[in-house]
C-alpha cells in the first residue's frame, strides 16, 4: 500500500489562523443552529454502524450493502425526506454474473465438407452474439478499416499483434491489448459483422490457448449485464488453426499475415463458418441505490434539484491482515461519506422551512466495482437530469490533515467560488479549502461525481485523501476523527443550503466546461 498523503503545509498553516471565531455574522441564525445538529458523536455512530463486522465490508452484491441501504432509507425517512426511488427508496439495477457457454462454444469451417476446430486448443472466446447461421469471412488485416455495413453478415479476420509470447498460465492481455481488443469489436458491430476472429502470434499454442479458455471463460459481473447490447462474439485462433483458415479460403496465409497494405476487405473465397460464443448466467443478482428527496420550498425552483451523492459501498471480505482481520469494514471509504449525508440531510429538516430548491440525496453502490451506481443512476434517473443543477459528492473525509478538505473540480465551475466563500464565511469550521494536490492519482475518474459530470452537470468532489488502511482491513471506526467530519459534513450543508437557496444555478466556466468535456471523453460541437 502507498504511504498516507499528506496535504500541503500552507493551507494547514492558514487553517490555524482562520479557527478562531465561533460562527459567522453572515450565516442566518437558524442555519447555524442546523449545522450545529451535525456533531462529531453522530458522525462516530453513523460511521459505527455503516461499518461494523456485521455488514461484512458492504461488497456489490451482498446482504451487508443491502442493510445499509435499508439503514440509510430509514433514517433518510426519519429526517423527514420523501422516497425518490423506483420502489420506494430504492433504485435497483442489474448487475448479473455471466460468463460463456462452453458446451456450445462453436467454430466450424464450412467448405464441402465441414471442419470442426477444437475449443481450448484451436481457439478460445470471449462471449457476445452470433449468427445461428453459416456466414461468410473476409481478412482485414491489422485494423477494421471499413465503412460501416461493409461486414453485414461476414466474419472478420484481425491479426492481433502486440501479444505475450506465452499464455503464461492463463495470464489476461496486456491493458493496451486489451482496448484494441474492444476497440475492434465495437467496429465490427458497428460494420455489421458477425463475429471477429482474431489471429494471435505464433508462440501461443495449444497449451497456452487452453490456460487462455478457462481464464476467458470464468463467470465475470456487469452493469446491466454483459449480453446487453454486447458486441459480436470474438474467437482468437492459433496460427496452425490460421493457416487452415487462409488455405480452404484459397489465400497463402504466410503471404496475407505478412502484409501491411490490407486497407480493405480481402474475401475468403467458397467457405463459410458455423461460430457461437454464447452467455450463460450463473446469477440474476442486482444491486441498490438509495433516493431519497426533500422538496423545495419555492413553487418555480422545487423542479430543480442540488445532489448530494456518496457510496454506500466497499470491498467486502478478503484477505486477512497481519491481525488475521478479513473484513474491509470502510470506516472511511466510504462510511464517512455516507454518513455526511444522512447529517445533513437531518440538518436540512431542522430548518424551520426546506430550502427553495430541493435536496436530492443519492447513496449509491457499485462504486469500488467501476461508479457503477452512479453510472446507472445518470442513465436512468428517478427524477429529470435537466433539473439536476449540482452535484456534490463525499467520498473518504474522516482522516488525515485535520484542518484542510480537498475540493476537486473547483476549477472547472462557479460551484469552486461558492465553495470558497463558504469556507471564509464559516471560519469557525477551521478548514481551508484545497485544490487536488495529487493530479497524477487521477481522483477525478476516481468517485461518482464523474457520472455527473460527463452529463455537463457541474459537480464537486469534497475528498481528505488515502492512508495506510486504504482498501485495507484496518479502515475502521476508530481511525476516523470525528471532529474533521464533523466540519466536512457541516461545510457540506451550509453550501447544499446557499446552492439551494440561490436562484442562480451554478455555471461551467468555458475552459472548465472544455476541460470536463476532454476528460471525459465527450465529443461536442
Amino acid at each position: 500500500m502507498r504511504p498516507p498523503i499528506a496535504l500541503p503545509l500552507l493551507p494547514l498553516l492558514l487553517a490555524a489562523c482562520a479557527n478562531g471565531g465561533p460562527g459567522s455574522p453572515d450565516i442566518a441564525p437558524d442555519v447555524a443552529r442546523a449545522a450545529a445538529t451535525i456533531t462529531p458523536a453522530d458522525m462516530i455512530d453513523r460511521i459505527g454502524v455503516l461499518a461494523d463486522d456485521s455488514l461484512l465490508g458492504r461488497d456489490t452484491p451482498s446482504p451487508g450493502l443491502e442493510s445499509a441501504a435499508r439503514y440509510i432509507a430509514a433514517e433518510l425517512a426519519a429526517s423527514g425526506f420523501r422516497p425518490a426511488g423506483e420502489e420506494g427508496w430504492m433504485q435497483w439495477y442489474p448487475y448479473p454474473l455471466e460468463g460463456l457457454d462452453t458446451r456450445s462454444t462453436r467454430l466450424d469451417l464450412v467448405a464441402g465438407a465441414t471442419h470442426t476446430f477444437e475449443y481450448g486448443e484451436d481457439f478460445y472466446a470471449e462471449p457476445g452474439p452470433a449468427p445461428d447461421r453459416a456466414v461468410g469471412a473476409v481478412w482485414v488485416g491489422d485494423d477494421l478499416r471499413v465503412a460501416a455495413g461493409d461486414l453485414r453478415d461476414r466474419v472478420a479476420i484481425v491479426r492481433l499483434s502486440g501479444l505475450p509470447t506465452q499464455a503464461r498460465g492463463g495470464e489476461r492481455f496486456p491493458q493496451d491489448v486489451r482496448a484494441r481488443i474492444a476497440a475492434t469489436r465495437a467496429a465490427a458491430a458497428d460494420a455489421g459483422a458477425a463475429g471477429v476472429v482474431f489471429i494471435m502470434e505464433a508462440g501461443i499454442g495449444p497449451a497456452d490457448v487452453a490456460a487462455l479458455a478457462g481464464t476467458a471463460a470464468a463467470p465475470r459481473r456487469a452493469l446491466g449485464g454483459q449480453a446487453a447490447g454486447a458486441p459480436p462474439a470474438a474467437l482468437f485462433v492459433t496460427r496452425d488453426a490460421a493457416r487452415r483458415l487462409f488455405r480452404a479460403g484459397g489465400l497463402d496465409a504466410t503471404e496475407q499475415l505478412a502484409r501491411t497494405d490490407v486497407d480493405r476487405p480481402v474475401p475468403l473465397a467458397g467457405v463459410s463458418f458455423r461460430i457461437g460464443a454464447p452467455f450463460t448466467a450463473a446469477d440474476q443478482a442486482r444491486a441498490p441505490n438509495v433516493v431519497g428527496v426533500l422538496p423545495g420550498s419555492d413553487s418555480v425552483l422545487r423542479d430543480t434539484y442540488i445532489v448530494l451523492s456518496a457510496h454506500m459501498d466497499h470491498v467486502g471480505v478478503g484477505r486477512p491482515d497481519e491481525t488475521g482481520d478479513s473484513i474491509y469494514n470502510g470506516a472511511d471509504d466510504d462510511a464517512s461519506g455516507t454518513a455526511t449525508l444522512l447529517e445533513v440531510a437531518e440538518a436540512l429538516a431542522a430548518l424551520p422551512a426546506p430550502p427553495a430548491r430541493s435536496v436530492l440525496i443519492l447513496a449509491v453502490s457499485g462504486e469500488e466495482k467501476g461508479l457503477l451506481g452512479s453510472r446507472w443512476f445518470s442513465d436512468h434517473p428517478t427524477v429529470p437530469l435537466e433539473g439536476m443543477v449540482a452535484n456534490l459528492n463525499i467520498d473518504m473525509i474522516g482522516r488525515n490533515a485535520p484542518d484542510s478538505i480537498v475540493v476537486i473540480g473547483r476549477e472547472y465551475s462557479s460551484l469552486g467560488q461558492r465553495v470558497d466563500r463558504v469556507a471564509r464565511r464559516s471560519p469557525d469550521l477551521g478548514l481551508v479549502v484545497s485544490d487536488d494536490p495529487w493530479p497524477e492519482e487521477r481522483f477525478f475518474f476516481r468517485s461518482d461525481h464523474f457520472n455527473f459530470a460527463r452529463k455537463e452537470i457541474p459537480a464537486l468532489f469534497f475528498f481528505a485523501g488515502t492512508h495506510e488502511d486504504y482498501h485495507r482491513p484496518g479502515d475502521e471506526v476508530d481511525g476516523i476523527d470525528g471532529d474533521k467530519a464533523a466540519r466536512v459534513a457541516r461545510l457540506v450543508f451550509l453550501l447544499t443550503h446557499e446552492l439551494a437557496q440561490d436562484p442562480a444555478a451554478p455555471e461551467w466556466s468555458a475552459s472548465g466546461l472544455a476541460e470536463v468535456r476532454r476528460l471525459t471523453g465527450q465529443r461536442r460541437e
